[in-house]
């Protein structure tokens, strides 16, 4: 027999074997794709987070000798009130305030603070204004969530319940929302606890939320009235849109 005719037999039943074993041995395409991560759901297909306290993490900013360490509070907000000069308020991203607490380093919430009488209102704007047509595209989702709990060093400084507003605002011609009352989705919600507020984007159309876009939205606003002085906290996370 020629050995090189033998040798080329030999080399190409090898070759053959090891891609028929191969082909045996590979996963059947269609089972594999139902099992890798990347083909799975995600986790959170239902819902978009919007802003989260828990998620604050610190950023490096600037280079060479200027660089530092900022802690970036996703976002940047404003709060006014009327009448001036007899009334405060704020609206800043806290650490320990937020719905995980203290368990979660560096986890934070958005702590607005009123005091005095009349309005006063404030917003947290998760795109820092920048850039001017930024936005979250919300149209496929059916409700606005939040996690909210007030709180006073009694019933008379605690806000109207009655007057918590909350609206969302957008990039586009900086339109905003129907106002939502709060105490329409919870009659709670202001004794002390956290509680998570549903409202549905269909309330937040009506009025002078028709015209608002919502593949623009980056701005989540709230305000109250009170008719006397008044001294409070109201803290707010977890700010989601949900199927």
């Amino acid at each position: 027999m020629n050995r090189v005719g033998s040798g080329i037999r030999i080399a190409s039943f090898a070759v053959w074997t090891s891609l028929a074993l191969a082909g045996c041995l590979r996963p059947d395409p269609s089972k594999a794709a139902a099992t890798t991560p990347a083909a799975l759901p995600p986790a959170d297909e239902q819902r978009r987070m919007i802003w989260d306290g828990a998620g604050i993490r610190a950023r490096n900013v600037g280079t060479g000798r200027t660089a530092r360490l900022d802690f970036w509070d996703g976002g940047k907000s404003w709060a006014s009130c009327d009448p001036k000069p007899n009334c405060q308020a704020t609206l800043v991203a806290k650490s320990g305030v937020g719905v995980d607490g203290i368990n979660v380093d560096g986890a934070k919430g958005l702590e607005f603070h009123a005091t005095g009488s009349g309005w006063a209102g404030s917003g947290w704007n998760w795109f820092a204004w920048w850039p001017p047509t930024a936005g979250t595209d919300l149209r496929p989702y059916r409700s606005l969530t939040f996690q909210i709990r007030v709180e006073s060093k009694s019933s008379d400084a605690a806000p109207d319940p009655r007057s918590v507003v909350v609206r969302l605002a957008c990039s586009n011609g900086k339109k905003i929302t129907a106002g939502a009352m709060v105490h329409k989705y919870d009659g709670r919600f202001d004794d002390g606890k956290w509680h998570k507020i549903t409202i549905p984007i269909a309330d937040l159309s009506r009025g002078e939320g028709a015209q608002f876009d919502w593949e623009k939205v980056w701005e989540f606003q709230l305000s109250t009235w009170s008719a006397t002085a008044r001294d409070f906290n109201v803290y707010i996370d977890k700010i989601a849109a949900e199927k």
